[in-house]
């Protein structure tokens, strides 16, 4: 019986292995036919390297920046005084805390990855519960590249020759109540698996954060350390990025977090 099930399971590897190659072959065949071998070889080259070039190092100079600027306001109190004006108004909205307002304005002024990087600072996430987090790619989506796009849309104007303001207003207000409706599924999606009471952050973690901010009084080498640390986060998020490498999410650690994204 045993020599039969191992001999079933080795044609059976066999089969699968002989299907996938048709399969691979006859998928190739549909590029080569038409483009020719040599131009097939080159396309799939050439994509590889813009792939890298141009969306990975892209999205690291994005998260390289977003590290450390997220890092300062952090370390100088900026998240928190956000945190308190802003909540009034982000939690009937979009059922997030005020913090959720610094994704909007990173991931507005560059691009969505922004906000994958401020999801790894600590200072940031101590604001959220862990199933807020999952929730933020859906301001990330909805905000990024948004002054890129709206300037664009603008300079269409004197190109066209005619009012587009008009239009650059209707796509934002179309981003903000996306943003919100989007943001709502997900906390309602993310709750049911999450919870709504776990922390984002462990009150440990804030804790010993707190404790080394204190013990820093050189306002010159808080800047630098938080910066340093900032692009190094930036680094992280944008080789974890690249196509090839594992992934590195604060979602290893217990509460989730970024795992999730």
């Amino acid at each position: 019986m045993l020599n039969e099930k191992l001999k079933k399971t080795k044609w059976s590897g066999i089969i699968r292995t002989l299907v996938f190659l048709a399969a691979f072959l006859l998928i190739f065949s549909l590029f080569v036919r038409p483009m020719g071998l040599a131009n097939t070889l080159n396309t799939l080259m050439n994509t590889a390297y813009r792939l890298l070039v141009d969306t990975s190092l892209y999205i690291m100079a994005i998260a390289v920046l977003a590290g450390a600027v997220s890092a300062l306001f952090a370390e100088f109190g900026v998240i928190d005084l956000l945190n308190r004006v802003l909540s009034p108004l982000m939690r009937p909205l979009f059922g997030m805390p005020g913090a959720a307002a610094l994704g909007v304005v990173t991931t507005y002024l560059s691009d969505n990855p922004a906000i994958l990087t401020l999801t790894e600072d600590k200072g940031f996430r101590r604001y959220f519960k862990a199933y807020q987090i999952p929730a933020l790619t859906n301001i990330g989506t909805s905000f990024g590249m948004g002054l890129i796009v709206t300037t664009f849309v603008l300079g269409l104007g004197g190109t066209i020759g005619s009012q587009v303001g008009l239009a650059a207003l209707c796509g934002n207000l179309g981003a903000v109540v996306g943003s919100i409706v989007s943001t709502r599924i997900m906390l309602s999606l993310s709750a049911r698996v999450i919870g709504r009471e776990a922390d984002a952050c462990p009150p440990n973690e804030i804790l010993v954060s707190d404790e080394k901010k204190e013990k820093k009084n050189n306002a010159g080498m808080r800047v630098l350390n938080a910066v340093t640390n900032g692009d190094r986060k930036g680094v992280d998020q944008g080789l974890a990025n690249c196509p090839g490498q594992r992934p590195v999410y604060a979602g290893s650690r217990p509460h989730g977090g970024a795992a999730a994204l």
